[in-house]
Protein backbone atom coordinates (compact mmCIF):
# COMPACT_ATOMS: atom_id res chain seq x y z
CA UNK A 1 0.00 0.00 0.00
CA UNK A 2 1.02 3.87 -0.28
CA UNK A 3 2.89 5.22 2.28
CA UNK A 4 0.10 6.80 4.67
CA UNK A 5 0.53 10.96 4.29
CA UNK A 6 2.03 10.93 1.19
CA UNK A 7 0.52 11.25 -2.20
CA UNK A 8 3.09 9.87 -5.24
CA UNK A 9 2.47 12.27 -8.27
CA UNK A 10 2.07 10.15 -11.43
CA UNK A 11 2.76 11.02 -14.92
CA UNK A 12 0.52 9.84 -17.68
CA UNK A 13 1.00 10.21 -20.96
CA UNK A 14 -1.74 10.52 -24.13
CA UNK A 15 -2.09 11.77 -27.49
CA UNK A 16 -4.35 14.52 -25.98
CA UNK A 17 -6.63 15.74 -23.38
CA UNK A 18 -9.55 13.40 -23.75
CA UNK A 19 -10.02 11.67 -20.49
CA UNK A 20 -8.47 8.62 -19.95
CA UNK A 21 -11.05 7.12 -17.41
CA UNK A 22 -9.44 3.54 -16.43
CA UNK A 23 -5.69 4.38 -15.94
CA UNK A 24 -6.39 8.03 -13.76
CA UNK A 25 -9.51 6.22 -11.69
CA UNK A 26 -6.57 3.33 -11.24
CA UNK A 27 -4.09 5.72 -9.89
CA UNK A 28 -6.18 7.45 -7.72
CA UNK A 29 -7.60 4.04 -6.07
CA UNK A 30 -4.16 2.99 -4.77
CA UNK A 31 -3.45 6.47 -3.75
CA UNK A 32 -1.81 8.28 -6.31
CA UNK A 33 -2.30 11.94 -8.02
CA UNK A 34 -2.70 11.30 -11.86
CA UNK A 35 -1.25 14.32 -14.38
CA UNK A 36 -1.65 13.72 -17.78
CA UNK A 37 1.04 14.83 -20.22
CA UNK A 38 -0.55 15.15 -23.70
CA UNK A 39 2.21 15.41 -26.56
CA UNK A 40 -0.31 17.48 -28.65
CA UNK A 41 0.05 20.57 -26.23
CA UNK A 42 3.71 20.91 -28.16
CA UNK A 43 5.39 20.62 -31.31
CA UNK A 44 7.60 17.40 -31.25
CA UNK A 45 10.53 19.64 -31.45
CA UNK A 46 9.56 20.97 -27.73
CA UNK A 47 9.23 17.52 -26.23
CA UNK A 48 13.13 17.15 -25.22
CA UNK A 49 13.56 20.43 -23.89
CA UNK A 50 10.18 19.92 -21.76
CA UNK A 51 11.29 16.33 -20.36
CA UNK A 52 13.26 17.83 -17.24
CA UNK A 53 10.25 19.74 -16.49
CA UNK A 54 8.04 16.68 -16.92
CA UNK A 55 10.50 14.82 -14.68
CA UNK A 56 10.34 17.35 -12.08
CA UNK A 57 7.27 17.21 -11.47
CA UNK A 58 6.31 13.60 -10.87
CA UNK A 59 7.68 10.48 -9.04
CA UNK A 60 6.51 7.71 -11.39
CA UNK A 61 5.70 7.29 -14.86
CA UNK A 62 2.57 5.43 -16.31
CA UNK A 63 3.08 4.40 -20.47
CA UNK A 64 -0.53 3.83 -21.20
CA UNK A 65 -2.35 2.03 -24.07
CA UNK A 66 -3.19 3.43 -27.42
CA UNK A 67 -2.68 3.79 -31.38
CA UNK A 68 0.89 1.64 -32.87
CA UNK A 69 3.90 2.92 -32.39
CA UNK A 70 5.46 4.08 -36.09
CA UNK A 71 7.36 1.19 -37.38
CA UNK A 72 9.99 3.24 -38.89
CA UNK A 73 11.09 4.33 -35.53
CA UNK A 74 12.44 0.25 -35.07
CA UNK A 75 13.45 0.04 -38.77
CA UNK A 76 10.35 -1.76 -40.56
CA UNK A 77 8.13 -0.73 -43.16
CA UNK A 78 4.70 -0.04 -41.70
CA UNK A 79 2.12 -2.68 -42.08
CA UNK A 80 -1.38 -2.54 -44.00
CA UNK A 81 -2.80 -2.94 -40.28
CA UNK A 82 -0.88 -0.67 -38.10
CA UNK A 83 -3.47 2.32 -36.94
CA UNK A 84 -3.06 5.28 -34.84
CA UNK A 85 0.31 6.16 -35.79
CA UNK A 86 1.25 9.72 -33.86
CA UNK A 87 5.00 10.49 -34.55
CA UNK A 88 4.33 13.25 -31.46
CA UNK A 89 3.20 10.42 -29.13
CA UNK A 90 5.77 8.34 -29.66
CA UNK A 91 8.56 11.26 -29.18
CA UNK A 92 7.67 12.38 -26.04
CA UNK A 93 6.91 9.14 -24.72
CA UNK A 94 9.92 7.53 -26.05
CA UNK A 95 12.34 10.53 -24.46
CA UNK A 96 10.36 10.71 -21.52
CA UNK A 97 10.70 6.63 -20.66
CA UNK A 98 14.69 6.97 -21.84
CA UNK A 99 15.08 9.76 -19.23
CA UNK A 100 13.38 8.07 -16.37
CA UNK A 101 15.61 4.98 -17.07
CA UNK A 102 18.70 7.18 -16.60
CA UNK A 103 16.93 8.69 -13.22
CA UNK A 104 15.88 5.21 -11.94
CA UNK A 105 12.04 6.78 -11.88
CA UNK A 106 9.75 4.02 -11.15
CA UNK A 107 8.15 3.18 -14.52
CA UNK A 108 4.71 1.06 -15.57
CA UNK A 109 4.00 0.57 -19.17
CA UNK A 110 0.59 -1.51 -20.39
CA UNK A 111 0.02 -2.77 -23.66
CA UNK A 112 0.90 0.16 -25.39
CA UNK A 113 3.62 1.34 -23.20
CA UNK A 114 5.55 -1.91 -22.61
CA UNK A 115 6.46 -1.40 -26.69
CA UNK A 116 7.79 1.98 -26.41
CA UNK A 117 10.04 0.68 -23.46
CA UNK A 118 11.38 -1.83 -26.05
CA UNK A 119 11.33 0.12 -28.93
CA UNK A 120 13.00 3.44 -26.60
CA UNK A 121 15.84 0.80 -26.17
CA UNK A 122 16.22 -0.52 -29.64
CA UNK A 123 14.05 -3.35 -29.75
CA UNK A 124 11.47 -4.12 -32.44
CA UNK A 125 7.82 -5.39 -32.40
CA UNK A 126 5.35 -7.95 -34.27
CA UNK A 127 3.41 -5.07 -36.21
CA UNK A 128 0.39 -7.96 -36.52
CA UNK A 129 0.33 -10.61 -34.55
CA UNK A 130 -2.01 -12.70 -37.25
CA UNK A 131 0.09 -13.17 -39.67
CA UNK A 132 3.00 -14.12 -37.57
CA UNK A 133 3.23 -18.20 -38.32
CA UNK A 134 2.85 -19.96 -35.22
CA UNK A 135 1.48 -17.15 -33.37
CA UNK A 136 -2.21 -17.58 -32.57
CA UNK A 137 -4.73 -15.13 -33.53
CA UNK A 138 -5.20 -11.48 -31.98
CA UNK A 139 -7.69 -12.53 -29.63
CA UNK A 140 -11.52 -10.90 -30.03
CA UNK A 141 -11.51 -7.47 -28.03
CA UNK A 142 -14.72 -8.15 -25.88
CA UNK A 143 -16.55 -11.58 -24.81
CA UNK A 144 -20.03 -10.65 -23.66
CA UNK A 145 -18.84 -7.28 -23.49
CA UNK A 146 -15.55 -8.51 -21.73
CA UNK A 147 -12.34 -8.85 -22.51
CA UNK A 148 -11.05 -12.31 -23.31
CA UNK A 149 -8.25 -13.90 -21.02
CA UNK A 150 -5.40 -16.38 -20.87
CA UNK A 151 -2.81 -17.41 -19.03
CA UNK A 152 0.75 -16.02 -18.08
CA UNK A 153 3.42 -17.88 -17.45
CA UNK A 154 6.36 -15.72 -15.10
CA UNK A 155 9.62 -16.20 -14.34
CA UNK A 156 10.96 -17.04 -10.67
CA UNK A 157 12.69 -14.34 -9.29
CA UNK A 158 10.85 -11.51 -11.29
CA UNK A 159 9.62 -8.41 -10.03
CA UNK A 160 6.44 -10.00 -11.14
CA UNK A 161 6.55 -13.34 -10.06
CA UNK A 162 7.29 -11.51 -7.12
CA UNK A 163 4.35 -9.44 -6.83
CA UNK A 164 1.81 -11.73 -7.72
CA UNK A 165 2.71 -14.73 -5.50
CA UNK A 166 2.27 -17.59 -8.12
CA UNK A 167 3.78 -18.34 -11.67
CA UNK A 168 1.13 -18.87 -13.54
CA UNK A 169 -1.93 -16.17 -13.25
CA UNK A 170 -4.72 -15.18 -15.46
CA UNK A 171 -5.21 -11.71 -17.15
CA UNK A 172 -6.87 -9.99 -19.72
CA UNK A 173 -6.49 -9.68 -23.83
CA UNK A 174 -6.60 -6.81 -26.25
CA UNK A 175 -4.31 -6.01 -28.61
CA UNK A 176 -2.92 -6.69 -32.54
CA UNK A 177 0.92 -6.30 -31.78
CA UNK A 178 3.36 -7.49 -29.16
CA UNK A 179 7.52 -6.84 -28.63
CA UNK A 180 9.42 -9.55 -30.83
CA UNK A 181 13.12 -8.19 -30.20
CA UNK A 182 13.58 -6.97 -26.86
CA UNK A 183 15.41 -4.08 -25.98
CA UNK A 184 18.66 -3.51 -24.40
CA UNK A 185 18.73 -4.01 -20.11
CA UNK A 186 15.53 -5.35 -20.60
CA UNK A 187 14.16 -8.56 -19.70
CA UNK A 188 11.62 -11.13 -20.23
CA UNK A 189 9.51 -11.86 -17.25
CA UNK A 190 6.34 -13.65 -18.77
CA UNK A 191 5.16 -15.31 -21.62
CA UNK A 192 1.67 -17.03 -22.62
CA UNK A 193 1.88 -20.61 -22.64
CA UNK A 194 -0.50 -20.94 -25.58
CA UNK A 195 2.10 -18.90 -28.30
CA UNK A 196 5.37 -17.63 -26.51
CA UNK A 197 4.12 -13.87 -26.85
CA UNK A 198 5.77 -11.74 -24.42
CA UNK A 199 3.36 -10.48 -21.87
CA UNK A 200 5.76 -8.89 -19.41
CA UNK A 201 9.28 -7.12 -19.17
CA UNK A 202 11.30 -5.65 -16.86
CA UNK A 203 14.95 -4.02 -16.11
CA UNK A 204 16.35 -6.05 -13.61
CA UNK A 205 18.69 -3.09 -12.32
CA UNK A 206 16.27 -0.52 -11.71
CA UNK A 207 13.53 0.21 -8.97
CA UNK A 208 10.21 -0.46 -10.63
CA UNK A 209 10.50 -0.65 -14.47
CA UNK A 210 7.72 -2.85 -15.49
CA UNK A 211 5.77 -3.62 -18.81
CA UNK A 212 2.59 -5.68 -19.02
CA UNK A 213 0.77 -6.50 -22.95
CA UNK A 214 -2.19 -6.89 -20.84
CA UNK A 215 -5.12 -4.36 -19.35
CA UNK A 216 -4.53 -3.93 -15.81
CA UNK A 217 -6.47 -0.88 -15.26
CA UNK A 218 -9.62 -2.69 -17.10
CA UNK A 219 -9.05 -5.71 -15.11
CA UNK A 220 -9.67 -3.97 -12.11
CA UNK A 221 -13.61 -4.14 -12.83
CA UNK A 222 -13.31 -8.26 -12.67
CA UNK A 223 -14.02 -9.98 -9.63
CA UNK A 224 -11.52 -12.52 -11.03
CA UNK A 225 -8.62 -10.53 -12.51
CA UNK A 226 -8.61 -7.92 -9.63
CA UNK A 227 -6.24 -9.22 -7.28
CA UNK A 228 -3.72 -9.54 -10.59
CA UNK A 229 -4.32 -5.82 -10.91
CA UNK A 230 -4.58 -4.79 -7.53
CA UNK A 231 -1.22 -5.91 -6.54
CA UNK A 232 0.34 -4.17 -9.36
CA UNK A 233 -1.00 -0.61 -9.12
CA UNK A 234 -0.22 -1.00 -5.38
CA UNK A 235 3.28 -1.72 -5.59
CA UNK A 236 4.01 0.43 -8.67
CA UNK A 237 2.25 3.73 -6.15
CA UNK A 238 4.27 2.49 -2.96
CA UNK A 239 7.22 2.50 -5.30
CA UNK A 240 6.87 5.78 -6.32
CA UNK A 241 6.53 6.60 -2.66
Amino acid sequence: MPIIGITSKIGITSKDRRVMTNYIDAIREFGGEPLVFASLDRYISEHREAIPEYLGRIDGLLLPGGGDIDPCLYFQKRHRMVKGVSRSRDALEIWLFQNALAADLPVFGICRGIQIMSVAMRGALHQHIPDISGIRQAPPHKIARRDASHEIEMSDGSLLHGLIGESVSSVNSSHHQAVDAVGEGLVVTARSPEDGIIEAIEHPDKLFMLGVQYHPERMLHHPELREHARKLFEAFIAAAS
